[in-house]
């Protein structure tokens, strides 16, 4: 495409021959001649000169900038949109592949693809250009909404929802039976998980990242939360709109998680807990009481980011306070003999 183009679909202010082929996107040190980079801070702006790029996405006109501008309200959402007009064009699959299973009782939209070695089971409803891919398995009485798309080896086993414009990528689980036991006569037994989950709309989940049925009611995923890789959300939680969790989180059973919690790699929390709104919680951190709306945590267990960190610091000078005490110590029994010689 050439820049001039790239402009016109990006509705940007175009500073600069616009006459350039582009060929793609890159960071600002790594950009080839043909490629755009971008500027999401001005303190890069310097980094620029050493860049061989065409051009460069940014919020403000640079002064002596000796590379073609394209000026955007908004760097990230232009480079989303850009991202996307160079994506990968890969083959499309539609229909049902013939390898495909799908029971005579299900119901699957004719624009939806459901790919090779796919099984639908019985009464599941796939909705409009939802896509499901290599070995998938979609269990009993299951509900897929309208542009979803699940990528290959994903289970959604049985009575689960999954809203519009959902995606869940390889190897993860939706609806697998919760971590819940008794031990009865010397063994531990297993307590049958009849609820759900539920996906609401613009659910995303990473690969290999599991979503555990409740034990009665649904597991319930707020509209539009982000789950990363490797996260682990047990039976009976409870999201919010718009959450973030990053690799590694672990929330344990009938957690409540407020609005737009954003859980750091590594962190989650102790079961029954209550999150509130906006909190954030650190990398490796547990929450193992209630988190307030808007607070930041860190450690475990999980409490305010600046006490923990007060805390952090003291704990670094350990070793010194530690040899620090033992030279008083000694000095006190010096004075304590030198005292009882007076005597």
């Amino acid at each position: 495409m050439l820049l001039s183009e790239i402009a016109t679909k990006l509705q940007a202010q175009l500073i600069g021959d616009g006459q350039q082929d582009i060929t793609g996107v890159n960071a600002i040190a790594d950009a080839s001649c043909s490629e755009i980079c971008f500027l999401t801070s001005a303190k890069y702006a310097k980094t620029l000169d050493q860049s061989v790029a065409a051009g460069v996405l940014v919020d403000t006109p640079i002064d002596d900038c000796s590379m073609a501008q394209l000026v955007v309200e908004n760097v990230n959402e232009a480079l989303i949109a850009l991202l996307k007009l160079f994506e990968p064009k890969l083959t499309a699959v539609e229909g049902v592949h013939p390898t495909a299973v799908v029971e005579l009782t299900a119901s699957v939209d004719s624009s939806a693809t459901v790919g090779p070695g796919a099984y639908i089971a019985h009464r599941v409803q796939i909705g409009k250009n939802t896509v499901i891919g290599p070995n998938c398995s979609i269990g009993e009485n299951t509900t897929i909404g309208s542009g979803c798309r699940l990528d290959s080896h994903v289970v959604v086993y049985h009575n689960c929802q999954v809203g519009n414009s959902c995606i869940i990528q390889a190897n993860s689980t939706i609806g697998a039976t919760g971590f819940g036991y008794s031990f009865i006569d010397g063994a531990h037994r297993l307590i049958p998980h009849n609820g759900g989950v539920i996906l609401e709309d613009g659910v995303e989940i990473g690969s290999n990242s599991c979503v555990d049925r409740a034990k009665f009611g649904n597991t319930l995923i707020g509209a539009g939360t982000k789950v990363d890789n490797l996260v682990q959300i047990a039976h009976n939680v409870q999201t919010g709109k718009c959450c973030l969790m990053a690799g590694h989180v672990g929330i344990s059973g009938s957690t409540k998680v407020g609005n737009g919690v954003v859980f750091a790699g590594a962190s989650g929390s102790s079961d029954h807990v209550e999150i509130g709104d906006g909190a954030i919680l650190g990398a490796q951190s547990v929450a193992t009481g209630k988190i307030e709306p808007g607070q930041t945590v860190l450690g475990l267990p999980a409490r305010d980011l600046r006490k923990e960190l007060k805390s952090k610091s003291v704990y670094q000078n350990l070793p010194e306070l530690a040899k620090k005490v033992k030279q008083l110590g000694k000095r006190i029994e010096e004075l304590e003999t030198a005292e009882d010689n007076k005597n």
